[in-house]
C-alpha cells in the first residue's frame, strides 16, 4: 500500500478491501478498493503517479462518487505544488460525500467540486485538461470523450475506467450487443484510425483504457 493510500485511509477512517468482493477471476484478488464504484487502490495509484509525471495544470473528472479517484488525483496536485482538479456529480448524496471527504483531508484547495449533469455541463472556454478521467455512467463515457476531446492538451491523456480492451462490444446474452456501454461511435474509430487517439489497456478487474493525444508537433509519425 502506497502512501497516498494510507492518508485516504487515514483520512476517511475506513479500510480498503479485496476486490474479489466485487470482481471476479484470480485476478481481483491481487487488487483492493473501498467501494465498488470508485476506482481500484492500484489504479487510483497508477493516477497518482500520472499525474506527478504530466504535471498537469488542469485535471478533469467526471463521475466523482464519493471522491476516492479524486482525493488520489488531487494528492499529486498537491505534491506537485499547483493545479486544479473539476470533477463532476450528478446524486446529491454522493457528491455532499465526496465534498466532506475533500475537507477532511485537506484537499479542498485543488478541487473544484461540481454538482452537476456532465451531460449539460461545459467546460470554461479556454479551459485545457492534460489529464481526465471519465468515470460516470458507462452508457456516457464514449459520448463525454467525443464531447471533451477539443479540450485536451496535445501530449495529453484521456482515462475510462470500467473498460476493458474489447471496448466493451461484446454480446450480452440478456440486453444486446454492447450493454451497458452502446456502440464505439464512428468518430472515436475516425481519431485512432487518423492517429489523433492511440489506444492503450489494463487488464485490471474493472478494465481501464487510455487514451493518448497525439501533438503532432513533436511526435514521431508512423507510417511516414
Amino acid at each position: 500500500m502506497l502512501d497516498i493510500t494510507k492518508k485516504i485511509v487515514a483520512a476517511l477512517g475506513i479500510d480498503p478491501v479485496s476486490e474479489s468482493l466485487w470482481s471476479g477471476g484470480d485476478v481481483a484478488r491481487q487488487y483492493a478498493a473501498f467501494n465498488d464504484a470508485g476506482v481500484e487502490c492500484e489504479v487510483g495509484e497508477f493516477l497518482y503517479a500520472m499525474a506527478r509525471v504530466l504535471k498537469p495544470k488542469n485535471v478533469l473528472e467526471t463521475g466523482t462518487h464519493q471522491g476516492i479517484g479524486a482525493m488520489y488525483l488531487a494528492q499529486a496536485l498537491q505534491d506537485n505544488g499547483f493545479g486544479l482538479l473539476d470533477t463532476l456529480e450528478f446524486i446529491p448524496e454522493h457528491y455532499h460525500e465526496a465534498d466532506r471527504r475533500f475537507t477532511k483531508a485537506g484537499f479542498k484547495p485543488w478541487i473544484r467540486n461540481v454538482e452537476a449533469d456532465v451531460t449539460k455541463w461545459n467546460p470554461e472556454p479556454d479551459a485545457r485538461y492534460k489529464l481526465v478521467l471519465l468515470d460516470t455512467e458507462p452508457q456516457l463515457r464514449f459520448a463525454e470523450l467525443v464531447r471533451f476531446y477539443d479540450y485536451v492538451l496535445p501530449g495529453g491523456f484521456i482515462f475510462i475506467h470500467d473498460l476493458n480492451g474489447h471496448m466493451g462490444q461484446v454480446d450480452n446474452s440478456e440486453h444486446g450487443f454492447a450493454w451497458p456501454w452502446g456502440r464505439l461511435p464512428n468518430v472515436i474509430k475516425d481519431y485512432v484510425r487518423r492517429d489523433m487517439l492511440r489506444p492503450f489497456h489494463f487488464a485490471t478487474p474493472r478494465g481501464l483504457t487510455g487514451f493518448y493525444k497525439v501533438d503532432e508537433q513533436v511526435d514521431y509519425k508512423w507510417g511516414v
